[in-house]
């Protein structure tokens, strides 16, 4: 390490930051555009940059850097690119596997048990935060993209995507509880 990187990270350990801006006015643009060769998304790739710089400053006491600046900045910004990929990922897949699961249900049920499921889906969405609500109706009731939510409601798409992950995870809960209940009172019926 260049003994200007080290006064550098000594002042942004000490809570300096003005070594904390000349990291990141040194550094921003060319790890957004790295990022963007990763991620092919404009929004997303400022939106890891920034992620990673702030975790730099909440964690500046505790950093220890034995490579170049450069280097820790950029494999950083890589190893957050990976861990928002992995989740997007997992939530595609969980968001896959839901669909497919209620098109098999779809398939082996009668028109009867399929509006009673359309009820409890209706019921499930009903009880949703009003954003997270109207984020999810746009996305998977009138086909709007990431991008084009984002847009409409002026909010970011990590925020698109935080909504509509929160409105899944809650549906299914609120479907589970319900079938739950259900069980109960069946097998309360029975006895």
């Amino acid at each position: 390490m260049y003994n200007k990187e080290i006064l550098i990270l000594d002042s942004l350990k000490k809570g300096d930051e003005r070594a904390y801006k000349h990291i990141y006015n040194m550094y921003y643009a060319n790890l957004v555009v790295y990022c963007y060769n990763l991620t092919k998304d404009q929004d997303r790739a400022e939106d890891i940059v920034q992620q990673t710089l702030v975790k730099i400053w909440i964690k500046r006491d505790t950093l220890d850097i034995r490579s170049s600046l450069k280097n820790y900045l950029y494999r950083s910004v890589y190893n957050t690119f990976l861990k928002e990929y992995r989740k997007l990922k997992q939530e595609e897949v969980a968001l896959a596997d839901l669909k497919n699961t209620i098109l098999m249900d779809l398939v082996e049920t009668d028109e009867t048990v399929l509006e009673e499921r359309l009820k409890l889906l209706e019921s499930a969405i009903d009880q949703l935060p009003k954003k997270n609500r109207e984020v999810f109706l746009l996305s998977k009731k009138s086909g709007y993209r990431h991008k084009e939510i984002a847009s409409q409601l002026d909010i970011s798409e990590k925020a698109v995507e935080k909504h509509i992950s929160r409105a899944t995870q809650s549906i299914k809960k609120w479907l589970n509880d319900k079938k739950t209940i259900l069980l109960l009172v069946l097998l309360c019926c029975i006895r």
